[in-house]
C-alpha cells in the first residue's frame, strides 16, 4: 500500500544514517541506563557490538531477543524513510483502533503490520454503556474486577476502561458497519452479531461456582455482541475496517505490510521512530513527529519469554502465530518495566464442542479420572498442569514431544435430563461439531442447512455406541483404564457420594445409556494478557512510574489491568474490549501531541 520509490538512484548516494539519533541497540559505546536495568545505546561510536549477553537490558535475556524479531545491534544503514506524526506498529484489535483514532483525531499515521494483513482472534469485544449504567454500578464493577484479578490490577486502568470502553466497542462497530448496539444487520461483508451476552451487573453475581459479588441495587450494564460468525473473527472486521479506513483517509494513513518494527529509536530522551524491515532484509527508518504506538500483541510465540514469565504454559500448544513478544522487548530497551510476576495467562477450548463448563466425567488421555469437574472452564488449564503430555490429537506444534491441556468429557444419552450449570444443548445440535459427520451428511440431515459458526480443523466431538468405540475415536491412550474410570463413575454416581474427589451428588449423573458422547478438549493459548506498565492513556512508564516520552504500548502489551493467575471471565469480551479501548486512548493521546504536519512522506526504497 506504499509506493517504491526508486531504489537504484537512492542507493548510489550515501545511506540514510542514524547521525544525532539513538538508535535503542547496542553500538560500541557505554550504554545508557534510562530506568531499571533498560540498556540503551547512542551511534557515537558507529559500529555494532556483537549480540552479547552483556548488551542484553535487565531482567531479559538473550534468548528472549533471538525468540523474536527485535535486533539488539545497531542498524545505521537504511533504503529507505518515511515520516509521519505517529507511527503505529501492530494492526490487531488494538493497533488497528489506535491508527485509525489518531487519523480522525487530525494525525497522519503509519501502520507497520509484521503479517499479511490485520490478525485479531476471538469474537466478542465487550464494554460498559456508562449511559445505561449508575455510578455506583461501574464503581463496584471496577472493584469486582479487581477481586478476581487478586487485587493486583491498577485500578486506574479498569476505571479508564470502564468509563470509556462503551464508547470504543460502539465505535469499532459503527466503523464495520453494523450499527451499534443494534449490531443484528449483516455489513456488506456478511458479517452480523450472531450472539449477544450483554448483561445489568446488578443484586449478587455469581459464576455459578464459588465465586460471588454483591452489587446490591446498582448497576453496570456490559454491551457484549460477538460478531462472525466463525469462522470470521475480530480480525476480519478489523481487516475490513482498515481498508475502509485507508480508502476514507487518503495518503493520512499507510500501512506497510510484512513489515515488522525490530527496534526503537530515541532521540534526547524521547522516542521518536522505529525501524522496520523489509522481507529482502533491508531496513527503513520509520521517523515519528509525534509518537510510536507499539500494539504488536502478547508473547505467545518466544519461547524464552514463556519460560521466562509464564512458565506455568510453556507445554500448551497456542492459538496464535508470529506473537513473540516484539514490543514488549523493545519498550523495555526503551526504559519501560515489565509488569512483575506472575503474569496472567488466558487458555480454552470453546471449538472442540459445546457445554464446555458442564461437570460431566472428566478423563485424562490415559482415561483416567483427574479431578473433581464442578470447577470454572477458566481454571481447567491450572489443574492440567499436573497431566501429562499428550502426541494423539489435531493441531498439536510439536507430535515428537506433544503437549498438555487434553482432556475429555464423558456423558451418555440421557444428559439432557441433568441439572445444567450453563446450559444444555440437544444432540442436533452438537452435530455440527463432529468430525465424522460430513458436511453433506450434515446439510442432509439439517434440512439442507450448511455447517456455519464453527472451525472444521479444531471440532472434536464424537458419538458411539458402545465406551469402547468412544474410546478409540477419542484417541485414549489406555481403554482398560477408561472402562475402569467410567465404572468407578458410575458406582459413585449409584451410591450418591464422590468418595474420590468430593463432587455434589447434584452433579453426579452415571453413563450406561446409549449411545455415548465425549469432547475432546485441547486447551491452548489464547492470550498472555500481561506486559509493560502503562497509564490510564497508555503511555509506557519506567520503573519510577514516569511516562517514557513518545511511547505508547497498547493491547495485550500493556500491563497491569489484570494481574491475577488467570483471565477473568466474569464479563465476556473483556480482553477485546480492553483492546479497543486503549488503542482508542493513545491513539486520542498522542494526536493531541505538538508537532504534526498531517502528512506522510516517503523518501528512498520503503517496501519490498
Amino acid at each position: 500500500m506504499s509506493k517504491d520509490l526508486s531504489r537504484r538512484d537512492f542507493l548510489k548516494s550515501a545511506a540514510i544514517g542514524s547521525a544525532g539519533i539513538g538508535i535503542i541497540g547496542i553500538s560500541g559505546c557505554k550504554p545508557q541506563v534510562v530506568g531499571e536495568g533498560a540498556a540503551v545505546a547512542t551511534n557515537e561510536a558507529g559500529s555494532a557490538a556483537t549480540n552479547s549477553a552483556s548488551n542484553v537490558p535487565e531482567p531479559l535475556t538473550l534468548a528472549e531477543f533471538n525468540d523474536s524479531v527485535v535486533e539488539l545491534n545497531l542498524i545505521s544503514e537504511f533504503a529507505g524513510e518515511v515520516t509521519a506524526d505517529i507511527i503505529v506498529v501492530g494492526a490487531g484489535a488494538a493497533g488497528v483502533p489506535a491508527a485509525i483514532t489518531a487519523v480522525e483525531e487530525g494525525s497522519s499515521v503509519v501502520v507497520l503490520q509484521k503479517e499479511e494483513t490485520p490478525v485479531s482472534q476471538g469474537n466478542c469485544g465487550s464494554g460498559l454503556i456508562v449511559n445505561e449504567s449508575d455510578k455506583e454500578g461501574l464503581l463496584r464493577y471496577v472493584h469486582h474486577t479487581q477481586s478476581l484479578n487478586n487485587w493486583r490490577s491498577d485500578p486506574s486502568l479498569l476505571s479508564a476502561y470502564v468509563m470509556n470502553s462503551g464508547e470504543a466497542v460502539n465505535w469499532l462497530y459503527d466503523r464495520a458497519r453494523l450499527n451499534g448496539t443494534s449490531a443484528d444487520k449483516p455489513n456488506d461483508k456478511g458479517l452480523f452479531m450472531y450472539l449477544n451476552t450483554s448483561q445489568d451487573f446488578t443484586g449478587e453475581w455469581t459464576d455459578s461456582r464459588y465465586s460471588t459479588f454483591d452489587y446490591g441495587k446498582a448497576k453496570a450494564h456490559m454491551y457484549a455482541p460477538w460478531m462472525g460468525p466463525k469462522p470470521n473473527n475480530i480480525g476480519t472486521i478489523m481487516t475490513y475496517v482498515m481498508e475502509e479506513a485507508v480508502e476514507e483517509f487518503g495518503g493520512r494513513l499507510k500501512v506497510y505490510y510484512k513489515t515488522p518494527g525490530v527496534q526503537l529509536i530515541k532521540e534526547n530522551g524521547k522516542v521518536v521512530g522505529v525501524v522496520g524491515k523489509l522481507a529482502d532484509g533491508s531496513y527503513v527508518k520509520f521517523k515519528a513527529n509525534k509518537a510510536v504506538i507499539l500494539a504488536t500483541g502478547d508473547y505467545q510465540n518466544n519461547p524464552s519469554m514463556v519460560n521466562h514469565w509464564c512458565p506455568d504454559v510453556a507445554d500448551f500448544d497456542k492459538k496464535q502465530y508470529s506473537k513473540t513478544g516484539d514490543g514488549h522487548l523493545m519498550a523495555i530497551t526503551a526504559g519501560a518495566k515489565m509488569e512483575n510476576l506472575g503474569h496472567t495467562k488466558m487458555l480454552h477450548d470453546f471449538d472442540a464442542g459445546l457445554m464446555y463448563e458442564e461437570p460431566f466425567l472428566y478423563v485424562n488421555m490415559k482415561g483416567e479420572r483427574f479431578c473433581n469437574e464442578f470447577i470454572g472452564f477458566v481454571y481447567m488449564n491450572d489443574i492440567m498442569v499436573h497431566q501429562g503430555l499428550y502426541k494423539g490429537g489435531k493441531n498439536i506444534e510439536d507430535p515428537q514431544k506433544g503437549s498438555k491441556g487434553w482432556y475429555c468429557q464423558i456423558y451418555d444419552s440421557t444428559y439432557m435430563d441433568h441439572d445444567s450449570v450453563a446450559g444444555m444443548v440437544p444432540p442436533a445440535v452438537m452435530e455440527k461439531y463432529m468430525p465424522e459427520i460430513s458436511d453433506d451428511e450434515y446439510s442432509a440431515s439439517h434440512d439442507g442447512a450448511k455447517r456455519s459458526g464453527v472451525f472444521s480443523y479444531l471440532i472434536d466431538t464424537y458419538r458411539a455406541d458402545t465406551l469402547e468405540e468412544l474410546s478409540d475415536k477419542l484417541g485414549i491412550e489406555d481403554k482398560d483404564a477408561f472402562l475402569a474410570s467410567v465404572t468407578r463413575y458410575n458406582e459413585l454416581c449409584r451410591a450418591g457420594a464422590d468418595d474420590d474427589f468430593g463432587k455434589d451428588a447434584k452433579w453426579l449423573y452415571p453413563i450406561e445409556t446409549g449411545p455415548f458422547y465425549g469432547i475432546r478438549r485441547h486447551l491452548r493459548i489464547s492470550a498472555l494478557c500481561s506486559g509493560v506498565n502503562t497509564d490510564e492513556n497508555g503511555q509506557a512508564l519506567d520503573a519510577g512510574k514516569n511516562p517514557i516520552e513518545g511511547l505508547y504500548c497498547v493491547g495485550n502489551l500493556g500491563g497491569q489491568f489484570y494481574g491475577g493467575a488467570d483471565y477473568p471471565f466474569h464479563a465476556t469480551g473483556l480482553s477485546l474490549g480492553r483492546c479497543y479501548t486503549f488503542g482508542r486512548l493513545a491513539g486520542k493521546h498522542a494526536s493531541a501531541l505538538a508537532g504534526g504536519t498531517n502528512t506522510v512522506e516517503e523518501t528512498g526504497t520503503v517496501s519490498s
